[in-house]
């Protein structure tokens, strides 16, 4: 009797195992599942100046620590060379001359600029289709398409302020049951280089501290509608104080990107607090980078948005996936238009046709395109072109472009070619020797079809009128 007891109960219990273990499965799988993504980008930070990516100073401390459970690229660039293409490629996947946003920034003095391309949606609207909440800390302006498909549409830059900051801070608390994308941006890298961290060994006084670190903020006393602090006026403050130098425009940079580090590392601890971390695709990248004389000898401040060397193009960009799906160090090159399919393709959503980058969980080997493209430079009566397949790239510059794509291939003024492997600071222009003008023929003819293929899809582009606000924004930060 007791040895039949034993039978029944050894097979319920074998019985019950299975129906134990596919609950725990599912309950996993659905946790897996939950679609919980949190992308920020940091203006102007180039890869090289974090302590991750091997700077000689501990700028981000806590960007190292999540490199550790991320992937991370040593080869990543921007698609265009200052914020408003070079975000627009980001969150449509597409390259400038596909979505539109093209134009110089002195174009915004007439207040109208083009607008996005209306046959691209953006990212918010595609996971916004999928039944996925999206939201938006970013003053990155509405009405050229920044905000489509936003349901929380906040023009917050929420690491300006510890304030601002538990803003964002409860936001993730609210929204940690549901699936949801939450797009960050942050300005405090930009010039002004409002923070004075490393400038601390320079024995400046407390006044001069304060003065720094507060310059973004306006005394209520003297706010008003037309009262903004420019970099204009930063500099001028640097040049009166005798700070205004290379290395010391370096400290003040830096300053900021350690400033910025300390709010990821609030971002993580609170996502492990309400037990989402493990969870959570956090991606972090930047729009382009920023120059300190490397080849402009007279420009190491706010300089960009002009040329397409490594330091104004090379940005980090750092993917964590859920449950550290991958990680470790990868060396090809990739592209911010890599990082729409990316997102989309983990979370096995459909990708647009009208999409030009590829998924980064695809093996480089297998990539259809493995070039990088850039575009869109900041002047208006110029234009260069960049590309680069394998360790070589190659720039070209046209004066007068045309049309919404930017081009005037009869009117090329310079051409570029740099060995990255052989030259990675990019000193010897190869484009000099003889030996190298077959190359340079055929990257040309490359990209003049890269670019016509792209333009293809941009003939619904309509300019509007920029809000005030805007206008004073890009003011402030040196724009105009």
């Amino acid at each position: 009797m007791i040895n039949r007891r034993l039978g029944l109960l050894f097979c319920l219990i074998v019985g019950l195992v299975p129906l134990l273990l596919t609950t725990v499965y599912c309950h996993k799988e659905k946790i897996i599942r939950k679609k919980q993504i949190i992308l920020i980008s940091i203006d102007t930070l180039r890869a090289d100046h974090l302590s991750s990516y091997g700077y000689f100073r501990d700028t981000s401390p806590n960007l190292s620590q999540l490199t550790k459970d991320s992937v991370y690229y040593s080869n990543a660039y921007t698609n265009g060379c200052w914020t408003m293409p070079s975000h627009m490629s980001l969150l449509t996947g597409t390259l400038p001359s596909r979505n539109g946003i093209t134009k110089d920034w002195k174009s915004i003095i007439n207040k109208r600029y083009p607008k996005l391309n209306e046959s691209i949606k953006n990212i918010a609207e595609v996971l916004k289709s999928n039944s996925i909440y999206t939201i938006k800390y970013a003053q990155l302006p509405n009405e050229l398409g920044f905000g489509n498909g936003f349901q929380d549409n906040k023009l917050i830059d929420p690491f300006y302020d510890k304030k601002k900051f538990k803003k964002l801070l409860r936001e993730l608390e609210n929204n940690k049951g549901k699936d949801f994308f939450l797009f960050i941006h942050t300005w405090m890298v930009h010039a002004p280089y409002s923070n004075s961290y490393y400038l601390k060994n320079k024995k400046i006084d407390e006044e001069k501290q304060n003065y720094i670190n507060n310059f973004r903020k306006i005394p209520k006393k003297s706010r008003s509608k037309k009262k903004i602090r420019t970099t204009h006026a930063f500099r001028a403050f640097l040049k009166k104080n005798k700070l205004f130098t290379i290395n010391n425009c370096i400290a003040l940079y830096d300053s900021g990107i350690h400033y910025v580090d300390q709010f990821i590392e609030g971002i993580i601890n609170k996502s492990k607090k309400i037990s989402i971390y493990d969870n959570l695709m956090l991606i972090v990248v930047s729009d382009h980078g920023e120059h300190f004389a490397e080849h402009y000898p007279a420009r190491f401040y706010n300089h960009h948005g002009r040329d397409y060397f490594e330091e104004f193009i090379k940005v980090p960009l750092i993917i964590k996936y859920p449950y550290i799906f991958k990680r470790g160090l990868v060396n090809h090159p990739v592209s911010l238009i890599d990082v729409f399919p990316t997102i989309l393709d983990f979370y096995n959503i459909e990708i647009p046709a009208f999409v030009q980058g590829e998924s980064l969980l695809k093996p480089f080997s297998k990539r259809k395109r493995k070039y990088i493209v850039s575009e869109a430079v900041s002047q208006r009566k110029f234009e260069r072109k960049m590309i680069r397949i394998g360790d070589l790239k190659y720039i070209v510059a046209m004066k007068n472009p045309t049309k919404s794509e930017r081009v005037n291939w009869s009117a090329v003024t310079e051409r570029r070619l740099f060995d990255l492997k052989n030259d990675p600071f990019e000193k010897n222009n190869l484009y000099k020797n003889l030996k190298f003008k077959k190359i340079c023929t055929n990257f040309e003819k490359i990209l003049i079809k890269i670019i016509n293929d792209s333009a293809k899809a941009n003939r619904s582009i309509k300019e509007i009128r920029l809000k005030e606000e805007t206008i004073k924004l890009l003011e402030s930060l040196g724009y105009l």
